[in-house]
């Protein structure tokens, strides 16, 4: 069973869309087409499952760079999720992921006054 990852897809396309389409090459176990959750409306990608792999090939190299409404499909086997790579990294706003500042007591304090601008305090401007 070869799983194949669909990319770019139209947001009308559905479930029966995609397995019909596939279903020109071979035998189609399952379609899906990916949805959020809270808005319902298509995420513009999805799985098609195929039984044999010659088939699965065959549609891949036939339906990849096809235009489908206006835009092109990006076909490709689907990698499993632990052996994908990570090329995305969140940024974290976890300040305790942050380091800590430390003060060193054997620096001399006044260089570190030196090289640290004191901050001007101003008066605040009335509102009319």
């Amino acid at each position: 069973m070869t799983n194949i990852f669909i990319a770019n897809l139209d947001f009308g396309i559905t479930s029966e869309d995609l397995k019909a389409t596939f279903s020109q090459f071979g035998e189609v176990s399952y379609a899906h087409v990916v949805y959020d959750k809270k808005t319902k409306k298509s995420r513009g990608f999805g799985y098609v499952e195929m039984e044999d792999t010659d088939q699965a090939i065959a549609a891949i190299q036939a339906l990849n760079g096809v235009e489908v409404n206006g835009r092109a499909l990006d076909v490709k086997i689907a990698s499993p999720k632990g052996s994908r790579p990570d090329n995305q990294k969140k940024p974290t706003n976890n300040f305790k992921d942050r380091p800590k500042r430390t003060f060193n007591a054997d620096r001399d304090n006044s260089s570190r006054e030196e090289s640290e601008q004191k901050r001007v305090m101003r008066p605040r401007r009335k509102r009319i």
